[in-house]
């Protein structure tokens, strides 16, 4: 039963990705499955077990194959009289055979280890291929794989039910549904309510940059039509006025018909969101009418940053993906979209003037050996995957859609670390001009030094993936690609000032063995390659102002290595406008007051909690849940109850899971008033290691999206001090959130956004049991003998006993009008 659904939902999550190029012998022959092996117990013995079947009449000789895969999580070498597994780099790995021919029916068990405990579906291996070992071109994807989820005991399963149950009812209470979302900074509404015609006319101050196609697309409501009028005729009047904040507003519904005040264009369209979150999805999706209680509001950010990072390196999304995500963003009153298309596994933008960041640095195949391409990763396998990346034109049709919805984009170019696509892409050119007899022209944006012998490890697992900053050509390399974004934006018609230059992660061990870090270093008078990193911020800050922009980048180019680990520099120049990008306060971890350091040292700083705004987080610690658990377990609530300038003020639990101490962060700096100045404002990310499809997105980011657009828009709470901290009134908000979130904003994005559908709880009662749904506005279905629910199945009624004979297996799940199932809760005793 699990093994089913198991397989069912990894099928869903890479619908469109695994494709073979042609039926073959081998594909036709070999079964796969993964299991941990018996011995396995997530801590001392993490022993894994892949099983390569013959399920065909003929022999399958599988001396002739390699076979390859990708997983989240390194395996240790291993050699055996039958097989080899070895780690070719980053998160692929090869398992080659020794004279192994299996008879129809027969198997081959290997057995592996992994470095860490497998977590959930997104840690097991992916992108599993044969390659044939004397015609490396000759390759075949494996689509025949299964899987063995790892389960709990029955006993542990009802425990972790149960207290997701409490959970639920503690936090799902009931509440008032909040009139708007985000919620506004003052409302004030009274009995009645505006009759909105299918046909409104609307007036538009002329200094307003707001025309009707803009009014239309905000988003496009159900049969509603604006059409141009007169302000004395007009049912919607948007008026321009003085003395607001750019992008505030104010809202009146009244017997007079709707009016907007504002000082902008993106103002009047915040005011005009507002007045979409008004309508229940009923009015949204009818034709019929629609009444809109009388409000008077008056609004405006709590933060003037309030972003969202999309990876597409990783694992690629198309432009038609990211529309989808800036129209979300505008809706929910975003204003930033860092945009990380650069990254070891992937280049995605292209740049006519050096094709092969695309040509090379877009590709991922299994013939990467020969230079054409990266290796296949998180997932990609087999699949050649030609032509993922944005054209030039698809990236000034962003720039344009985002700008019409206030949204900027700024691109982030990743490096020095994180930089192997790059590397690779003009390592390829290099080797191209130098065959040509040109070396002048070979060396002029190549990014590596050749006679570098460093040793070193990143994140990822590679070794060859960090930029060199002391040759001349890595800066003419990054001049001539912000170059050709500024080259973008101005056919754009769209206004650069900021780019990111990544900054993050650059591995312990770099430049320690390379000539031309030594030559620069003595040029420079420095006594340690630590010394090499400032230089190639105070560089690289150098191109950005010299083109008219600022600079921004992950937290690391604001720090400093002095010997003992990375602190904050306090001596970079310019640093007023240099943006740092905080992501790393993981409770326990011994950096959480990162970003206050950082802004209290005079960096302009902005938030993006992998405590709680990372969406490729696990929502909890069950098995099906898709992404990563390195920086925390995120829930709704998690997510929620971020409180960006006093972070301290609600932990009282590491990480880990180790209660706090009496003194708990009492040794962490706090936010102070110059630093609040410098605190622009939070923003959440989705790195896409784990996300292999826009359904996969859709699952991780919503509804934890809500969470960062209530803590980016909304004003400051009273329970936000540390001394005065109230726990029941940040769950008091919240029962009102997740009741304005899952009664009226998840069914108006249904269409369109395939959003993870809440979790149910359950708790036994006098052999009876009982079930909660973590968020309101959802049926939860149940069957009775243990089988996946359906929409046939038993419809669960609120405060319902479900009473169970001993040995039984019950089944909960909600499920959508579309048929669609959440996570599946099981019961047995």
């Amino acid at each position: 039963m699990g093994k089913l659904f198991l397989t069912t939902f990894l099928a869903f999550i890479s619908m469109g990705h695994a494709v073979l190029a042609q039926q073959t012998t081998v594909a036709e022959q070999a079964q796969l499955s993964w299991r941990t092996s018996q011995s396995y117990n997530g801590s001392d013995n993490l022993d894994l077990v892949l099983v390569i079947r013959n399920i065909s009449t003929a022999d399958l000789d599988l001396s002739k194959w390699d076979l390859w895969f990708n997983t989240m999580y390194p395996v240790i070498d291993k050699k055996t009289e039958k097989y080899a597994f070895s780690n070719q780099r980053g998160n692929l790995f090869k398992l080659e055979f020794a004279n192994q021919i299996l008879a129809p029916n027969d198997s081959l068990v290997t057995v592996y280890t992994t470095q860490y405990a497998i977590s959930n579906i997104s840690t097991v291996p992916n992108g599993f291929y044969f390659q044939d070992k004397n015609d490396p071109k000759v390759y075949h994807a494996v689509e025949n794989v299964s899987y063995d989820p790892i389960t709990l005991p029955a006993l542990q399963q009802n425990s972790f039910n149960a207290s997701l149950y409490a959970r639920n009812e503690k936090l799902n209470k009931n509440a008032t549904v909040p009139l708007i979302f985000p919620t506004p900074k003052s409302i004030r509404s009274r009995k009645g309510s505006y009759e909105l015609p299918a046909t409104v006319g609307c007036f538009v101050s002329p200094g307003l940059s707001m025309g009707l196609g803009a009014i239309n697309g905000v988003p496009a409501i159900e049969g509603l039509k604006v059409v141009p009028s007169k302000e004395k005729d007009a049912q919607l009047v948007i008026k321009q006025v003085d003395g607001l904040n750019r992008e505030g507003y104010r809202l009146s519904v009244s017997n007079d018909g709707i009016h907007v005040e504002a000082s902008s264009g993106a103002g009047a369209q915040y005011a005009l969101q507002s007045l979409v979150s008004l309508l229940s999805p009923a009015m949204y999706f009818s034709h019929e009418a629609r009444h809109i209680p009388y409000v008077q509001i008056e609004d405006e950010p709590r933060y003037a940053y309030r972003g969202f990072m999309m990876d597409i390196a990783r694992n690629f999304k198309d432009k038609a993906v990211i529309l989808k995500y800036l129209d979300l963003m505008a809706r929910y009153k975003l204003n930033v979209f860092h945009f990380h298309f650069i990254d070891d596994e992937g280049w995605r933008i292209e740049i006519p003037s050096l094709p092969e960041l695309t040509a090379i640095g877009a590709v991922r195949s299994p013939l990467f050996k020969d230079g054409s391409s990266l290796q296949p990763g998180y997932g990609s396998g087999g699949n050649h995957g030609y032509n993922q990346f944005l054209s030039r034109a698809d990236f000034i049709e962003i720039l344009r859609y985002a700008h019409d919805r206030n949204i900027v984009v700024v691109p982030e170019i990743e490096t020095p670390g994180h930089a192997r696509a790059a590397i690779k892409a003009m390592e390829a050119r290099y080797e191209h001009f130098m065959a040509l007899g040109k070396q002048a022209e070979a060396e002029r944006y190549l990014l590596y030094d050749p006679e570098d012998r460093s040793e070193y490890n990143s994140v990822q697992h590679f070794g060859d993936n960090v930029i060199n900053p002391a040759l001349p050509s890595t800066y003419a390399f990054l001049e001539k690609v912000i170059d050709e974004f500024i080259a973008m934006y101005k056919e754009a018609g769209i206004p650069f000032k900021k780019i990111s230059i990544g900054g993050d992660e650059v591995p312990s061990g770099v430049w320690t063995k390379s000539p031309r870090i030594d030559a620069l270093m003595k040029k420079e008078g420095m006594k340690s390659t630590h010394e090499v990193w400032p230089y190639y911020i105070q560089r690289v800050n150098e191109i950005c102002t010299a083109k008219g922009l600022d600079m921004a980048g992950w937290e690391e180019i604001g720090m400093v290595n002095k010997g003992d680990g990375m602190v904050v520099n306090p001596m970079l120049p310019n640093k007023s406008n240099i943006q740092v990008d905080v992501w790393n306060n993981v409770i326990g971890g011994g950096q959480e007051d990162l970003a206050y350091r950082l802004a209290n040292a005079g960096y302009q700083t902005v938030l993006i909690s992998a405590s709680n705004m990372y969406f490729d987080m696990m929502w909890n610690t069950n098995f099906m849940e898709p992404g990563l658990k390195w920086a925390t377990y995120a829930d709704l609530f998690h997510s929620y109850s971020l409180l960006p300038e006093v972070f301290f003020a609600n932990i009282d639990t590491y990480y880990s899971g180790e209660k706090l101490g009496k003194k708990g962060f009492a040794n962490r700096v706090r936010l102070t008033e110059k630093g609040k100045a410098n605190f622009l404002g939070i923003k959440g990310g989705l790195w896409a290691e784990t996300v292999l499809t826009e359904e996969q997105m859709d699952y991780l980011v919503f509804p934890r999206f809500f969470a960062l657009a209530e803590r980016a828009w909304s004003a400051k709470r009273n329970y936000e001090d540390e001394a005065g901290f109230s726990l029941k009134g940040i769950e008091n908000d919240y029962a009102g959130f997740i009741h304005k979130v899952g009664l009226h904003e998840l069914p108006k994005l249904a269409p369109n956004v395939k959003f993870r559908l809440p979790g149910v709880g359950l708790k036994e009662i006098n052999d009876a049991v009982y079930a909660n749904a973590e968020y309101p506005g959802f049926s939860i279905y149940y069957t009775l003998d243990g089988t996946l629910p359906s929409l046939e199945s038993n419809r669960y009624e609120k405060g319902q006993p479900v009473v169970y004979k001993q040995g039984q297996t019950l089944a909960f799940a909600v499920i959508d009008q579309e048929g669609r199932l959440g996570q599946v809760s099981y019961f047995k005793k």
